[in-house]
């Protein structure tokens, strides 16, 4: 849009003057050329402008210069021509701002009245009497105006754009200094009053309404005292309001004058916006007049004819949307173009002008700038494709003016037109800033991709409906299709101008008049220059057509950059070089060209015509630059048979360097996918797996895709490298060798090729660095004439020589002549694979398909080893801490002798390993000996590669046996043995050969075990508190013992030991050691007397129980802190296998053991038992001691009991000075033999309100109800081996091995039966023998008579026993299955059944009766009512209460049933009122809740039933409805239950108990 006037074309934004802020800006800037501004072309502006001045000096200093800089900030001229935040500053419309000092100009109103004839009376400035005399006086720009550039008959003139753009402000904002001087700040304000009252008058009447603010800007020269006063007092004076004077503070920031300026603007933006409405309406009100005014004075030059009323309107209308555009009202300011553009040409404006009439252009012109702001206001509201529509319309509407009326569309000044059309959209688009074309900044991948890539065309706005098919073109595209578009007018407008006759192109001075008139006549020169500058003659200066043309071009090449247009911007950057080096500029074309033409993506698209281009264009930059390495690449693709061939060109290569002088020999490297395909190099191995050390067939082929014109080409050299165990492969050129085949054509020819080991020559090995694999390649010769279209094939063998993956990954071909070297190289892996192998068939060529996609690659296996390896004495399991010898046997079954070295390796996840060790073996006749006294070898550690075990050399069909030993780890986990052979023969040492074998090794824990810890009262005197030191004279006293002078104590510690092993261990030993001991002590360890010793052999899962005796003595009597011991049980063990030797000690950590020093205790302990077998008497003593230094008093009392009677004191204090013991003892009588009595001893520490806890001693048991004795017949003596059923030797054993690796299990709270008079008679039995405490006790089952006080039946125990046993939430739930089915069988007589069950699932009757309860194997007790196991003696028969219950329970039936059929009958209809719903939650799962819905009268059991229906529980399933801890009764509501609406209930689902017995019956099967 440059060649347009600037305020023709530029967006409308509302106009302020600056006034008295700084000096003067500069002119708005020139409209037609660099010395032509608008002040100094503007008719009569300096004649008959208002000037407006002050006296006043410019506001100056640091607050003006920020606010000039703020102003800047804020002044939206260059910004985006749209509607979208940014524009407008601080939320403004956005203004343009001009400081013009203390003075500036407005236009004048009128213009200056027309000169008088003599005969009339002189005219003078004053107004004029109204006679008919008295001419009418117009703007100077009126059409109306003599003084008017377009009186009398033009449209409108570029002035009068420029008249409210940059000479009329809408704002007129003057600054004023405001001193702080007290001194002089009177005078001042007075002076500012009569400047802002004079200023105000003469912008009011210059008759424009313009708004007018003033700024006092505060000086920082005095106190800040009454300034608002003094303010005040000027806005009343000056008669301004609040928002038209404002007050700037001083010391003012950055951010609060940027603050400040911004609500000065949005308090003047609703003024600037009725300025310009004002103006609209004044312009309107002129077009709705009707008619056209008089002129000042008729024409009298030129044409007499005026301006039509079409014309009128035209510029009425452009006048509404020029306002309307200012106040950013696009949508009007566009409808009021389009209707001036309407007008303009489909009327007779047009054809009313001659197209030799300055007119004309004119109005080309205002068609233009039409046109350029109804494309701004469609883009402004996003009207994408309306846009590219009206430009259209407006290209095809100026073509067919010029056709119609002007030089016609086919002279340069028409290309010209065509090409700033294109540019005027670029632009366009560019300052609206159409969103969908923008391109953000964002961050690039490492491959240069930007990450979202913007659109390239914009789709149809909502006017258009999808059904409606576009053409392509109606889409707006980006910037760079336009530019481009302009770019291709402009080379059309090149060649026209370049096809105009040499008369035409003389200057005007130099030609005929006839001559000048046929030009003028003949091209079109509307904003383009005329023929003899456009294409001047030689040596006279011309229109610069490269220079327009590559700065389009580029700009255009950017705009396809960042979108990723790649082909489009390489064919830009083509044309941008041919236009520099049509210029000359060979350097320029080349630095363009280099970069892009080896990454053409036509290229790869096969784009063939347009690569062909590309490489002639690169050839003659890099002839005329000398570049001889880019001049080589650029002939070699041109040698390519893809390309275009030229008939009048020689393809030689070798001669391609002819007739340059370069200095040295210039080698070229080029990558083969980076040129056209002159030759193509593949490669193919010629089986799909190979192996070590056996030939592997190769083959590589070589087409040449030359023109068939062209020389043949000879290679020096071609090279194969590999990724791999294979060597690189050469072949060099010998013209000598024969093809052994060819095909019929003799196109094609096979080469065999013997290849060795060779040493490079000093030319070769020269031209390359050296690396290991090219000092040794392997070397073969052939032909490698290549005549274009000739296939070769070159056959070989390779020999790998270790195992893995081997790719090919480079080929390389080079080409050595006399003035340049060239290599060609590609990589294989990147190459389309072939698909065929070629064969020989007698002297012909044949083929066959290769099975695999990837025939450059191939896998070569190890050679296969032949070396056996055997694990002799592998087992299937281990045990930690267990010695590991593990006995291998190698033999080498290669028909030749083998180097060998053996190596064994532990995986596991632990972070150490065990550390392996070697004994080595000699041979004797094939028998290995081991020699037990040879030298150990460390081997490896956890995960780590072991330098390996050398075996040494073995002659075929040798065996050796190795021996490894390794010392298991404290800890269990699992490692894998990866035992692995390396060996080579002894021929081929270079081929290396492995057998692995890999096996599990299992390493599990042998033993587990649980302790418990009891008291003991220990048999040595406590030191005497009267005669403490007394024994420090006796010397007979050992010196350990003269060490330990404080208080000991005994404990128990019993330990059960269970077998984890896979099999039977012997165990030696087991003995407790002593870990750690703290705090001022020391410990000994004992074993409990006349316990037997271990058992020889420890089957699986079996226990083995053992009790240690531990003292712990205090080394000083002052030291009272409690002591810390920490044990370890050791076990002895050995496999029972003959071949185990050695024995393994395997050590069970015990926890720290706390042993209390400073508090009393009581310890109780039967010590012996006396009666006769008819008055069973246990005797039991209760030991208190004082560890303490204070004398202490005690309460003790025996609580009476039931279970049995005792002898001794009922209640008594014992007061126990300090350091001291006292024993109370008791005779206890049971009440019941064969059951479990708790005395209750309560001992109080009456000085501290403490009881004391109670120890179990020797023949006690400890549980939660306190001490325990048995009670059931004549006790032994402790030393005799008495103990209670539970003591860890009992008979039947643990039968759970598992549980005994968890803690101690506290023996459950026992209910026995009391002894009551009211007991009834129960046969007697026969006296049981005495039985040790370390058996378990358990008698045979017995049936239980009884007789019940209550009035039983049949039914009422049936449902009874269901409903027990079906709410048992204690103990297991298999127990109490069994025992149901238990009781059951007795029930039917079958006790030898019910007896099998019970042994089976280990339950243990002490008393063979089952009411007094039972115990499993875990010690937990069970027990059952009476009613429960079995029917009462004086039970009733069903026919006697049948008028009670029976009749009840049918009732009960038969309601259920009613409500049932009723349900499915649909007749019980619930009422709304009664109807309530009730949430349930099932026991057997985890959700979602049960909802029903149930009336208020209806009974829990139709609930139960509801909520079986609903979850879909079986007929044979139960279920109990709870609620809040309890169960409701079937028969009643759930409101007369107190349940609450909303409360969920809770629904206790229990599964039909017969279900449960299968379990138990397979026990009595199996038992």
């Amino acid at each position: 849009m440059d060649n347009y006037p600037l305020h023709y074309v530029s967006h409308n934004i509302p106009f302020v003057v600056l006034f008295g802020l700084g000096s003067p800006s500069p002119s708005p800037g020139p409209i037609f050329g660099p010395h032509v501004t608008v002040e100094s072309e503007y008719p009569l502006l300096v004649e008959r402008g208002i000037y407006i001045s002050s006296d006043l000096p410019s506001v100056a200093g640091k607050a003006a210069d920020e606010l000039l800089q703020c102003f800047r900030e804020f002044d939206a001229k260059d910004a985006a021509w749209n509607e979208r935040p940014g524009k407008g500053k601080t939320g403004t419309m956005g203004f343009t701002y001009r400081s013009v000092g203390r003075a500036f100009t407005l236009p004048p109103h009128k213009a200056k009245p027309p000169v008088m004839s003599p005969s009339l009376p002189p005219v003078s400035d004053e107004p004029l009497r109204k006679s008919s005399l008295s001419p009418v006086l117009h703007s100077p720009l009126s059409p109306l105006s003599p003084e008017s550039p377009v009186f009398p008959d033009g449209i409108m003139t570029s002035f009068w754009f420029s008249k409210h753009q940059s000479l009329v402000p809408s704002i007129v904002i003057s600054f004023f200094s405001f001193t702080l001087d007290l001194n002089s700040s009177t005078l001042q304000d007075n002076k500012l009053k009569t400047e802002i009252n004079a200023i105000r008058s003469s912008i009011t009447s210059s008759s424009y309404k313009i708004r007018f603010i003033v700024v006092l800007v505060c000086e920082n020269n005095g106190p800040e005292t009454n300034m608002s006063e003094r303010v005040a007092i000027i806005r009343r004076a000056t008669t301004l309001d609040v928002k038209s004077l404002f007050f700037l503070s001083p010391n003012q920031s950055i951010v609060d004058t940027r603050a400040f300026i911004g609500a000065v603007l949005a308090s003047v933006q609703p003024s600037c916006i009725e300025y310009y409405r004002d103006l609209s309406k004044h312009a309107r009100r002129k077009r709705n007049r009707g008619s056209i005014p008089l002129p000042t004075a008729p024409p009298t030059s030129g044409t007499s004819r005026t301006l039509s009323n079409q014309g009128w309107n035209v510029r009425y209308e452009t006048k509404l949307g020029y306002f309307a555009e200012f106040r950013q009202e696009m949508d009007a300011a566009g409808r009021n173009y389009e209707a001036a553009y309407e007008l303009l040409f489909d009327g007779d404006v047009f054809e009313s002008i001659s197209d030799w009439s300055p007119r004309f252009n004119e109005a080309r012109l205002l068609g233009d700038a039409l046109a350029i702001r109804i494309l701004r206001c469609l883009l402004w509201t996003g009207q994408t494709t309306s846009a590219v529509q009206s430009w259209a319309n407006h290209r095809a509407r100026i073509q067919d003016l010029i056709d119609r009326k002007g030089k016609g569309s086919g002279t340069y000044g028409w290309m010209a037109w065509e090409a700033r059309w294109s540019a005027v959209m670029a632009a366009l688009i560019e300052k609206v800033g159409v969103p969908i074309f923008h391109v953000p900044g964002q961050p690039q991948t490492p491959g240069n991709i930007v990450l979202e890539v913007p659109d390239i065309y914009a789709i149809p706005e909502k006017a258009f409906t999808p059904d409606e098919r576009l053409p392509p073109w109606d889409l707006l595209h980006h910037e760079g299709y336009w530019l481009t578009r302009a770019a291709k007018c402009t080379r059309a407008r090149r060649k026209l101008a370049f096809g105009m006759p040499k008369e035409d192109r003389a200057e005007p001075g130099l030609s005929s008049a006839s001559q000048a008139a046929s030009r003028a006549h003949m091209y079109d020169t509307f904003l383009c220059p005329e023929p003899h500058i456009e294409y001047a003659l030689p040596g006279r200066p011309s229109f610069d057509y490269a220079e327009l043309l590559i700065h389009t071009l580029k700009q255009s090449s950017d705009h396809f950059s960042k979108r990723q247009q790649s082909r489009a911007v390489e064919k830009i950057q083509l044309d941008i070089a041919r236009e520099y080096m049509k210029v000359g500029h060979w350097n320029d074309a080349m630095d363009l060209l280099k970069p892009i033409w080896l990454k053409l993506s036509w290229r790869r698209a096969g784009w063939w015509n347009l690569v062909d281009e590309m490489s002639w264009a690169v050839r003659a930059c890099a002839r005329h630059l000398g570049d001889g390495e880019t001049l080589l690449i650029a002939e070699w693709e041109l040698m390519s048979s893809s390309l275009t061939q030229r008939h009048d060109w020689q393809y030689d290569f070798s001669k391609c360097l002819d007739g340059l002088d370069i200095e040295g020999k210039p080698h070229s490297i080029v990558d083969l996918d980076t040129t056209a395909p002159t030759m193509s190099i593949t490669f193919a191995f010629g089986s799909v797996e190979a192996r070590v050390g056996e030939p592997l067939p190769a083959q590589l082929v070589i087409t040449s895709y030359a023109h068939r014109s062209s020389s043949p080409i000879i290679l020096r050299e071609v090279t194969v490298s590999f990724v791999g165990c294979l060597k690189i492969v050469k072949f060099t050129h010998d013209e000598n060798a024969k093809p052994v085949a060819s095909s019929t054509n003799s196109l094609m020819h096979l080469y065999d090729i013997p290849i060795g080991e060779t040493r490079l020559s000093s030319e070769s090995s020269s031209s390359r660095p050296s690396s290991p694999e090219s000092i040794q390649p392997l070397v073969g010769a052939s032909d490698l004439t290549f005549s274009p279209g000739t296939i070769k094939v070159f056959t070989f063998n390779l020999l790998p020589r270790d195992a893995g993956e081997v790719k090919a990954t480079l080929a390389s071909i080079d080409i050595h002549e006399e003035f340049f070297d060239f290599t060609v190289v590609t990589p294989l892996h990147k190459q389309v694979s072939p698909n065929d192998w070629w064969l020989t068939c007698g002297t012909i060529v044949s083929k066959r398909k290769l099975t695999t996609d990837h025939s450059w690659s191939i896998n070569v296996l190890p050679k296969p080893p032949k070396v056996d390896i055997h694990i002799l004495n592998l087992l299937k399991s281990y045990y930690t801490d267990e010695k590991v010898e593990l006995q291998f046997t190698i033999t080498n079954n290669e028909v030749e002798d083998a180097e060998i070295r053996f190596n064994v390796q532990l995986q596991g996840s632990l972070n150490k390993a065990p550390v392996v060790r070697w004994k080595s073996s000699s041979t004797d006749k094939g028998i290995s000996i081991m020699q037990d006294d040879v030298r150990d070898e460390v081997v490896n550690s956890l995960n780590s590669q072991p330098a390996g075990h050398l075996i040494g050399r073995m002659a075929p069909g040798e065996a050796r046996t190795e021996l490894i030993t390794f010392q298991a780890l404290p800890e269990m986990v699992d490692y894998i043995l990866e035992v692995t052979a390396n060996y080579h023969l002894l021929s081929d040492p270079d081929t290396p050969i492995s057998k692995t074998i890999t096996k599990d090794l299992v390493f599990i824990g042998p033993f587990e075990a649980n302790y418990v810890t009891t008291p003991r009262v220990h048999s040595s005197p406590w030191p005497s508190y009267f005669h403490m030191g007394e024994d420090d004279d006796d010397q007979s006293q050992s010196p350990e013992k003269s060490r330990l002078e404080g208080l000991q104590q005994k404990w128990l510690l019993s330990a059960r030991v269970a077998s984890f092993a896979i099999e039977a261990l012997r165990i030696e030993d087991v003995a407790l050691e002593i870990v750690d001991v703290r705090h001022g002590a020391v410990c000994r360890v004992s074993q409990t007397p006349n316990l037997p010793k271990p058992p020889a052999i420890l089957s699986p899962n079996e226990i083995l129980s053992r009790e240690f005796l531990f003292e712990v003595h205090k080394r000083s009597l002052e030291d009272r802190r409690a002591s810390s011991v920490t044990f370890r049980l050791c076990v002895l063990w050995r496999r029972e296998s003959p071949s185990s030797s050695s024995s393994t000690a395997t050590s069970l950590l015990v926890s720290p053991i706390t042993i209390p020093f400073g508090e009393p205790r009581v310890v109780a302990s039967v010590s012996q038992s006396i009666g006769s077998e008819q008055l069973p008497l246990v005797h039991i003593s209760y030991t208190l001691e004082n560890p303490s230094m204070h004398l202490l008093t005690f309460s003790v009392s025996m609580e009476a009991n039931e279970d049995f009677a005792f002898s001794g004191p009922k209640a008594i204090t014992v007061q126990l000075v300090p350091l001291s013991q006292h024993n109370i003892r008791y005779n206890l009588l049971p009440a019941q033999k064969g059951v479990w009595i708790w005395p209750s001893l309560k001992v109080v520490d009456m000085g501290f309100g403490k009881t004391l806890m109670v120890g179990a001693g020797e023949g006690c048991r400890g549980d939660s109800k306190g001490i325990a004795i048995w009670g059931c017949c004549q006790s032994r003596d402790r030393d005799e081996g008495l103990s209670s059923p539970y003591s860890p030797s009992n008979a039947h054993g643990d039968s759970s091995s598992r549980a005994i690796t968890s803690a101690a299990t506290p023996v459950p709270e026992i209910s026995t039966p009391r002894v009551s008079s009211n007991l009834p008679a129960t046969p007697q039995h026969s006296r049981p023998q005495p039985v040790g405490l370390t058996e378990q006790f358990n008698q045979p089952l017995k049936p239980h008579i009884w007789t019940s006080k209550r009035r039983w039946t049949r039914h009422d125990l049936d449902r009874e026993r269901t409903e027990f046993f079906d709410t048992r939430v204690t103990g297991r739930p298999e127990i109490w299955g069994a025992l149901k089915t238990v009781v059951e069988l007795l029930g039917e007589g079958d006790l030898q059944t019910a007896q099998q069950i019970l042994d089976a699932c280990h339950i243990t009757v002490p008393t063979g009766d089952l009411v007094n309860g039972i115990y499993d194997e875990s010690g937990n007790y069970y027990q059952m009512p009476e009613h429960m196991i079995s029917d009462p003696e004086n039970l009733m028969p069903e026919e006697k209460v049948i008028t009670t219950e029976g009749t009840r329970d049918s009732e009960e039936t038969d309601e259920d049933e009613l409500e049932r059929r009723r349900e499915e009958k649909g007749k019980a209809v619930l009422k709304d009122e009664d109807n309530i719903k009730v949430k349930a939650r099932l026991s057997d799962r985890g959700g979602p809740d049960v909802t029903v819905n149930l009336s208020k009268g209806q009974t829990v059991r139709v609930l139960i039933r509801r909520i079986q229906d609903d979850a879909g529980i079986p007929g044979k399933g139960k279920i109990r409805i709870g609620y809040l801890g309890k169960i409701l009764r079937e028969n009643e509501t759930l409101l007369a239950q107190g349940w609450r609406e909303g409360h969920v209930i809770n629904a206790l689902v229990f599964v039909d108990p017969k279900d449960q017995v299968d379990l138990y019956t397979t026990a009595h099967d199996s038992a």
